[in-house]
């Protein structure tokens, strides 16, 4: 029995339309369309991808960050709410390690398995497994840096303690969307007093901005 022979090295190509026309996607094999797809990877394309079901869609651009003309305290307030998420996003220890667990990783059985599926143990550990911590860039690091920076060197006088004390307190709460007012009465200060203070910090801050001319990003 003869074999025909095949040029292994020549992917296989449809054939090209008579007329001289584009070819119809539905004749193209998936073999070609996942080679297209890896081309397209390589070159930086996100159109031609195939994901799971399908081509993947393009990404959606990232919202534009709006900055005003002029410092003020809204401005100053903005700032320092994404820095801290900025230093949490930090790859980096915040607190010295302490005692770890040397036994080594426990196998689950079949029964282990089907019983924390019951429970949704399961899919918790897996999305635990699977978290991905994004880092910041550069011009995130720049900014938090310099916006961390603005308590102790525009509030680092005696009579701005309490003031810039309330500045990180605020800044931080509404960063994580922590309740303000239940924090506010742990540390037994009025609300007032408390709202009071950082604002006066903030306006501080933005009008030391200002007169030192630095520009607004």
């Amino acid at each position: 029995m003869k074999i025909p022979q095949t040029n292994l090295a020549e992917p296989h190509r449809p054939k090209q339309a008579l007329d001289g026309g584009s070819l119809d996607p539905t004749e193209v094999r998936l073999s070609e369309r996942a080679a297209a797809a890896a081309l397209a990877e390589l070159r930086g394309e996100r159109g031609g991808i195939l994901g799971a079901l399908g081509a993947a869609t393009p990404l959606l651009a990232a919202r534009k960050r709006r900055v005003p003309d002029r410092w003020s305290f809204v401005h100053v307030m903005d700032r320092m709410e994404e820095a801290f998420p900025t230093l949490a996003r930090l790859p980096m220890a915040t607190r010295p390690r302490g005692y770890i667990n040397s036994m080594p990783l426990y196998l689950y059985d079949r029964g282990d398995l089907n019983s924390q599926q019951e429970t949704y143990e399961l899919e918790r550990m897996a999305r635990l497994r699977n978290r991905v911590r994004l880092p910041p860039s550069p011009a995130e690091i720049e900014r938090m840096e310099e916006a961390l920076h603005w308590p102790s060197a525009y509030l680092s006088g005696q009579e701005f303690h309490h003031i810039a004390r309330a500045v990180n307190l605020a800044s931080l709460w509404a960063a994580f969307d922590m309740d303000a007012a239940k924090a506010v009465k742990r540390l037994k200060i009025a609300p007032r007093v408390f709202t009071a203070r950082k604002l006066q910090g903030f306006r501080i801050i933005a009008g030391e901005l200002v007169r030192r001319r630095v520009p607004v990003r």
